[in-house]
């Protein structure tokens, strides 16, 4: 009899071999068997693993009636018989509530969660529409960043979400902020064995078909987007707004002139535009030796901005200049823990976009509703 041993995956097998000695006439007649052991290269032996659960989370409640982009990306991952998950949770309003979720129902297989969907409005500039938690404000990269660091936002033990866990965020061109995507999969999973995570490059909308309250179909669609800003409350001409988008995206066959003066597409495929509003602010403390700076007017105000670390280092992470915002300061006072004020200057900046929409369409002239392919991972 002979042994091998094969480890595969954490264990071993034992393989036994019977080896029958021949019986001639010269002495081997009658000599014992003797194990014999043989090697195995095991290299490419694999064990099937149970399938992981998969999650989708539905963050956020549709406040316009005729854009229900919530209700209809919760049908699509209850129903779509190709993306469906086994669990849509339609209750929580924060990251910090998804992560507890996560962990208070951990799969019944004792794996850890194999594909995560977060589902919220959000852009590429201004992070997720949901909260970091439900005390914070929506999450931005820089304000996970924080809750990460100050402990209110825990990465989730390795039983729960380890590196073969895929955190996958839909909302609109968020993958275009690999910044935002990395943070993400950190306050899940930490510095080391964290999760994947992806996001869509294009935007991301979903639409369904029924018959009366019978559901017939629901896909997702996806479509790109061009876009051009400026100072709120000073929009350019068409003629110049058609000219910026000439320059800033001088390879593409699009019929800006056209584009833009349609709000909603006439048919599959075709071009439109709507615009959407980007707000910054900040509160900045005066020490008591500082002088309150000369803001008469909108010259005044910006090159006061470019002095401040702060405001110039967090427009860093929108891509968008300072230039390209209407100021608006004022004086104010914080309040201090002894019961004192401190004096400080309460900033905001308000830009506005016009966004160009195309959806994308496969070779059969329809809305392609099946491509991962639109999605991009951030490496660990």
């Amino acid at each position: 009899m002979r042994k091998s041993l094969i480890r595969t995956g954490g264990f071993s097998l034992i393989i036994i071999v019977m080896v029958l000695a021949t019986v001639s006439c010269n002495n081997d007649a009658g000599r014992a068997v003797r194990p014999v052991v043989i090697r195995f290269n095991t290299d490419s032996v694999k064990l099937a693993e149970e399938p992981r659960k998969s999650i989708t989370f539905i963050l956020g409640e549709d406040e316009d009636p005729s854009n229900p982009y919530y209700r209809e990306a919760a049908d699509f991952y209850q129903f779509n018989t190709e993306h469906k998950t086994d669990f849509v949770v339609t209750k929580c309003r924060s990251l910090l509530e998804v992560r507890n979720y996560l962990e208070n129902n951990a799969p019944d297989n004792d794996l850890p969660w194999g594909q995560i969907n977060l589902v919220s409005h959000g852009n590429q500039w201004l992070g997720l529409s949901v909260n970091v938690t439900p005390e914070s404000k929506r999450a931005t990269q820089e304000r996970i960043k924080e809750h990460i660091e100050n402990g209110s936002l825990k990465a989730l033990p390795d039983d729960i979400a380890d590196s073969k866990t895929e955190i996958v965020i839909h909302s609109c061109g968020v993958g275009n902020n690999p910044r935002l995507v990395d943070i993400i999969s950190k306050a899940f999973g930490g510095e080391h064995n964290r999760p994947m995570a992806k996001a869509s490059t294009l935007f991301e909308y979903y639409e369904s078909k029924r018959d009366g309250d019978k559901l017939i179909e629901s896909k997702r669609y996806f479509a790109n987007a061009w876009h051009v800003n400026y100072k709120k409350g000073y929009k350019p001409e068409k003629k110049v707004l058609e000219n910026m988008l000439r320059i800033k995206y001088p390879n593409e066959k699009i019929n800006w002139t056209e584009a833009i003066e349609r709000e909603q597409p006439r048919f599959s495929g075709d071009t439109y535009f709507y615009t959407f509003e980007i707000q910054v602010k900040w509160v900045i403390n005066l020490s008591e030796t500082d002088s309150i700076p000369d803001l008469s007017d909108q010259t005044a105000m910006l090159a006061w901005v470019k002095t401040q670390k702060e405001i110039t280092e967090s427009l860093k992470e929108t891509d968008i200049p300072a230039g390209e915002f209407n100021w608006w300061i004022r004086k104010v006072y914080t309040d201090n823990p002894d019961g004192t004020k401190t004096p400080a200057l309460w900033v905001k900046g308000f830009s506005e976009f016009l966004c160009v929409i195309k959806p994308v369409i496969n070779d059969q002239n329809k809305e392609n509703n099946d491509s991962e392919c639109y999605f991009v991972s951030v490496e660990r």
